[in-house]
C-alpha cells in the first residue's frame, strides 16, 4: 500500500497540469492587482508538493504550487501556521505515524530550502496565561534557528462571536506580524491550522494602525464548479474525516448569483466574520468588499485542468479507499466509518453517471 506521501503511476491522464499552472497563475496575478496593498493569500492544502491532488487528478504536478509561487518569489514572503493543539496532541499528518514536531521542522526548512523565503513561524490557539513545556520547547528551538514567531491565542467562540473575535479583546490581544511584501502566502501544517483566522486577524490589526490589505484563498478542494456528490469532491471530504470537516454548498452564493457552488463547513462558518471586518473595518475600495460568499473568496482553476471526468471519479474512489486503510491502520475508528459512507456515495455517483 502507498503511503499518504506518495502518487502512483497512472497509465492514462485525466487532468492537464501545464493548462490548470497557467490558468491558476493568472487567475492570482489578477486578483493580486485588485489590492492596493497587501494580499493575504490562504493557501488550501499542501504547499511545496501536493499529493493528495496528484492522486486524485492523474497528470497534476505535485510541485504545481512551487512552480506557480515561483512566478511571485520576489513580491513574496511566507506565514507558517501551527495549531498549538496538534503539538500537543501530536497529530499524525501521515500514514506512517510520523512525528508530528519532526514534519512540522520538515515542512519549514523545505519552504525555506526551495523558494528562498525563510517563513514567520505562526503559534495559534496559545494560552494568554501558560503554555505545556512541549510548546515552549518547540518555539525555542524555532528561535534558535533565527526563524520569527508570532503568537495568536485562543479565542472562545470563535468564530460564532464575532463581536468578540473582531475586538481589541479577539484579533487585537494578538501579535502584530510586520510584513513589506505585496502577497503573503498563508500555510500550514496541516488542515485546521488557522490559516484564514491568521488572514482576516492581519487585516484587522493592518487596519487599526492605517494599512490597507486584503485576503484571498488558493483553493484546491473542493472544487467549487464540480458537484457536490462527484468523487473528487468527495474525496476531498475523507482526507479531512479525521479533523471533521465536510462539503456544503453555499448559500451565500446561490443567493447572490443563483448558481450552485461547493464550499466546506469552515470557510462557510467563518465567511460572516470576512463580511463584518469589510462593512466595518476596511475602506470602502478594499476588493474584498466585493465578495458575496465564501466561494468569492477562493481562487480555483482546477476543473480548467480537467480532461477525463471518468477517469478522475475512479482515481478519487480509489483515494477513498486509501485514506479508509490509513485511518483503520492509526486507529480513527470514526474517520474509517465515514469513508465507508463516502465510499458508498462516490461509488452511487459513479454508477449512476456512468452505467450503461
Amino acid at each position: 500500500m502507498i503511503s499518504s506521501n506518495d502518487v502512483p503511476s497512472f497509465k492514462k491522464s485525466g487532468f492537464d497540469g501545464p493548462k490548470y499552472i497557467r490558468t491558476q497563475t493568472q487567475a492570482i496575478e489578477d486578483r493580486l492587482a485588485q489590492f492596493s496593498g497587501k494580499m493575504y493569500l490562504e493557501i488550501g492544502g499542501k504547499f511545496l508538493h501536493d499529493p493528495h491532488a496528484a492522486r486524485v487528478l492523474p497528470g497534476f504536478d505535485p510541485a504545481s504550487k512551487r512552480d506557480i509561487f515561483a512566478a511571485f518569489s520576489e513580491v513574496a514572503e511566507v506565514l507558517f501556521c501551527i495549531n498549538v493543539y496538534d503539538i500537543i496532541d501530536n497529530r499524525q499528518l501521515d500514514s506512517n505515524g510520523t512525528d508530528y514536531i519532526d514534519v512540522v521542522w520538515q515542512m519549514i526548512v523545505a519552504i525555506e530550502e526551495q523558494t528562498g523565503m525563510k517563513p514567520h513561524v505562526v503559534m495559534n490557539n496559545m494560552d494568554p496565561y501558560s503554555s505545556p513545556d512541549e510548546v515552549l520547547t518547540f518555539q525555542q528551538n524555532l528561535q534558535r534557528k533565527q526563524y520569527k514567531v508570532w503568537e495568536r491565542y485562543l479565542i472562545e467562540g470563535y468564530p460564532d462571536d464575532v463581536d468578540l473575535v473582531l475586538s481589541e479583546d479577539g484579533f487585537g490581544q494578538d501579535d502584530h506580524i510586520p510584513l513589506t511584501k505585496e502577497l503573503i502566502l498563508v500555510t500550514g501544517s496541516a488542515s485546521n491550522s488557522g490559516k484564514l483566522s491568521t488572514c482576516l486577524g492581519q487585516i484587522y490589526q493592518d487596519e487599526m494602525i492605517g494599512i490597507e490589505s486584503g485576503y484571498a484563498k488558493y483553493e484546491t478542494f473542493p472544487v467549487w464548479n464540480l458537484p457536490i456528490e462527484h468523487p473528487v469532491n468527495i474525496a476531498y471530504e475523507a482526507a479531512t474525516a479525521d479533523i471533521g470537516d465536510y462539503n456544503m454548498m453555499d448559500s451565500y452564493h446561490a443567493e447572490a448569483y443563483d448558481l450552485d457552488a461547493v464550499n466546506y463547513n469552515r470557510d462557510i462558518d467563518a465567511f460572516v466574520l470576512l463580511e463584518k471586518l469589510a462593512e466595518e473595518f476596511v475602506s470602502s475600495t478594499n476588493a474584498i468588499r466585493q465578495y458575496k460568499s465564501p466561494t468569492d473568496m477562493g481562487i480555483n482553476k482546477v476543473l480548467s485542468g480537467v480532461t477525463d471526468d471518468k477517469k478522475i471519479c475512479q482515481t478519487a474512489l480509489e483515494e477513498i479507499t486509501r485514506r479508509k486503510e490509513w485511518y483503520t491502520d492509526i486507529w480513527l475508528d470514526n474517520a474509517a466509518k465515514k469513508c465507508d459512507d463516502l465510499l458508498k456515495n462516490a461509488k452511487d455517483y459513479i454508477n449512476n453517471k456512468y452505467s450503461v
